[in-house]
């Protein structure tokens, strides 16, 4: 009885224009697009909850997450929870109106036409889950660089000091070299530079690693890129130099 009606009134709209009809098949569709939401529905649960895990798993590794996957999974929480209301006030479309004869059509069209917005919304916020990354290794503050209680600022040490910042500064340097006999604060000095160097930002990123006489290359390379937040996937010390190198230069 119902669909014979809404057949009816469509046959009529044609009559009246494509604008007519095109509002009416809402009312004619109103099942099979409250079927196309929930299906669109169950499948953003199911990738918001992938998506989920995959974050939590970045943040169990001491990663951060990326904030376009925090706003999306916002989103989804969002979208979802709207849906599901949304859904469960559907049934006011299936009130019965002319003594119970007939659906109340105006409330179909309204319920129908928003149940095709929000599967639209939903497949578009889908599409726009695809990320290259969730997560990925902060570099490690270094901690010695956050004071140098040791260093004391007397003026042949200040002057030194000035001139390597200088050096440094100077785009022809590509090393700066403090030498002297053991004991006299030469550590101590390249700590203050890397300090100042950190807290007036002049590089990206400042990096301080203590190499002794007797070096260690691998150590000494994998305290460079825990500092980077670079990750090794190389075994040879070559490999890993090649690594270092491309992270350096961006």
């Amino acid at each position: 009885m119902v669909e014979s009606i809404v057949t009816v009134v469509l046959e009529v709209a044609k009559c009246l224009g494509r604008p007519t009809e095109r509002q009416l098949s809402f009312v004619r569709n109103y099942r099979s697009n409250f079927e196309n939401l929930k299906t669109e529905l169950e499948k953003l649960k199911d990738d918001g909850a992938s998506m989920q895990h995959g974050v939590d798993e970045g943040r169990r590794k001491g990663e951060e997450i990326e904030k376009n996957v925090e706003k999306w999974l916002a989103s989804v929480n969002n979208i979802i929870t709207e849906a599901e209301k949304f859904t469960g006030d559907a049934d006011k479309a299936n009130k019965r109106c002319f003594m119970g004869l007939c659906p109340n059509l105006k409330t179909r069209h309204r319920f129908s036409k928003e149940a095709v917005r929000q599967q639209k919304a939903i497949v578009e916020l889908g599409e726009a889950g695809r990320f290259d990354r969730l997560s990925y290794r902060k570099a490690l503050e270094d901690i010695r660089l956050i004071s140098n209680k040791d260093y004391e600022a007397f003026e042949s040490r200040s002057s030194t000091l000035n001139n390597v910042l200088r050096a440094l500064q100077d785009p022809d340097v590509n090393m700066v070299g403090i030498y002297g006999m053991g004991g006299i604060g030469k550590t101590t000095l390249a700590k203050e530079v890397a300090i100042q160097f950190g807290r007036d930002q002049f590089f990206d990123q400042v990096i301080f690693v203590e190499v002794p006489h007797i070096p260690d290359i691998r150590k000494i390379q994998g305290e460079i890129a825990d500092k980077l937040g670079l990750i090794f996937f190389e075994e040879t010390e070559s490999g890993r130099a090649r690594s270092l190198y491309n992270r350096l230069k961006g």
